[in-house]
């Protein structure tokens, strides 16, 4: 079987967290008109997303209902009365993640096409399964990838279950994604290989200390990939573990 990369989907391969924050951005906006303070509610907007997030999963429904709860918590703290008009606003802010273009990442499209030659590859996103694949299907990516799972949250133990199901070696595979804490330490955890590809605008709730910084591979873009892996096969290698100088590469 060919070594595996499992790669994540939002602001690893198409821009995702751009949109959200530019959502909150607008949020904020709409609060200082109606007389609250912008950055204290875009602070509320993310302590509000932070508490529910656990509660009732990622995805762009639930963004929007957070957004509301967040107006409605100023409301609250500040004895002010919740206006429907303004609910209705905040909801229209909201809504503008839902169906947002489909932006890939510089070398994404370039390089999957190579990548899907050598590599056995499996999507691993988390989020609304509705949401996640019709992102994927906008992509056009869906047909390089031999698996595509979407989760409500990834951790160890929901990299270990594909490592069984597909069989695979913990040698060859490797877990390719912008998140601390989503992709690169649980696969430390399950005992993969890790390759972080850090997006400027990732998540804050994305945000962690990486456990083994050692034993991760941290990359400029997508396109670095092939500069890392496809030299083994190049040289008719029977590993495609990368050379150990490349392992502290920053």
């Amino acid at each position: 079987m060919k070594p595996t990369l499992i790669i994540d989907a939002d602001d690893t391969l198409w821009e995702s967290e751009v949109y959200y924050q530019e959502c909150i951005a607008d949020f904020g906006k709409l609060m200082a008109a109606q007389g609250f303070d912008a950055q204290e509610a875009e602070r509320t907007a993310d302590e509000v997303e932070r508490e529910r997030v656990p509660l009732v999963g990622y995805g762009p429904d639930a963004f929007v209902d957070n957004l509301v709860l967040a107006y409605e918590r100023l409301c609250e703290r500040h004895g002010s009365p919740v206006r429907e008009q303004v609910a209705d606003g905040v909801r229209g802010i909201g809504q503008q993640v839902l169906g947002h273009p489909i932006e890939l990442l510089d070398g994404v499209a370039e390089t999957l096409p190579h990548l899907g030659d050598r590599f056995f590859l499996l999507l691993l996103t988390k989020g609304n399964t509705r949401v996640q694949q019709d992102k994927l299907a906008r992509s056009g990516l869906g047909h390089f990838f031999d698996g595509v799972h979407v989760v409500p949250e990834k951790d160890a133990g929901v990299m270990e279950n594909l490592m069984a199901e597909y069989g695979l070696r913990p040698d060859q595979t490797w877990m390719v994604g912008n998140s601390p804490r989503s992709d690169i330490n649980p696969a430390l955890q399950a005992g993969i290989g890790a390759v972080h590809i850090p997006h400027s605008r990732t998540w804050v709730f994305e945000d962690a200390a990486i456990e083994d910084p050692d034993r991760v591979i941290v990359l400029g873009g997508f396109r670095e990939l092939m500069a890392i892996f496809a030299p083994s096969y190049a040289q008719g290698e029977n590993s495609a573990r990368p050379p150990r100088e490349n392992q502290d590469h920053d």
